[in-house]
């Protein structure tokens, strides 16, 4: 699998964490999207070998109908941001996964008179990670 679809994988480990559909989210509670947003070289050694980083949005909608959900909400972004610090040497195609971390987790998108319709909560997710050159 290459880095985006490992950290799909990764991410669906997380407990309460079930589907994650790829660019998009449903409006419904319980829905997770993952958006790959870049992907960066590091470095390169001498023998072709790199160091890159991808980037990622992860989006999440809760039920936000009170303030116990709300820091509910927020406590899960901080428990997923320390349990992927602990996520590293895994394998993707022709390398390993060496670190993800994850920041800036908060409220991102508030429906429209709707208490019904989950909120939407996004957080960067960095993967850094090493390609051997074949």
């Amino acid at each position: 699998m290459n880095v985006i679809e490992t950290v799909r994988k990764v991410l669906s480990d997380f407990s309460g964490i079930s589907k994650i559909y790829i660019d998009f989210t449903e409006s419904v509670p319980d829905s997770f999207g993952l958006s790959s947003i870049g992907d960066t070289l590091i470095k390169t050694d001498i023998l072709g070998n790199q160091q890159r980083r991808h980037s990622f949005l992860f989006y999440a909608v809760f039920s936000t109908i009170n303030d116990y959900e709300r820091m509910s909400n927020s406590s899960i972004l901080l428990e997923l941001t320390l349990w992927l610090e602990n996520q590293k040497n895994i394998e993707i195609d022709n390398g390993k996964i060496t670190k993800i971390s994850a920041e800036n987790g908060m409220l991102y998108e508030i429906p429209n008179d709707n208490e019904i319709i989950g909120y939407r909560y996004q957080m960067q997710i960095f993967a850094e990670y090493e390609l051997k050159k074949e």
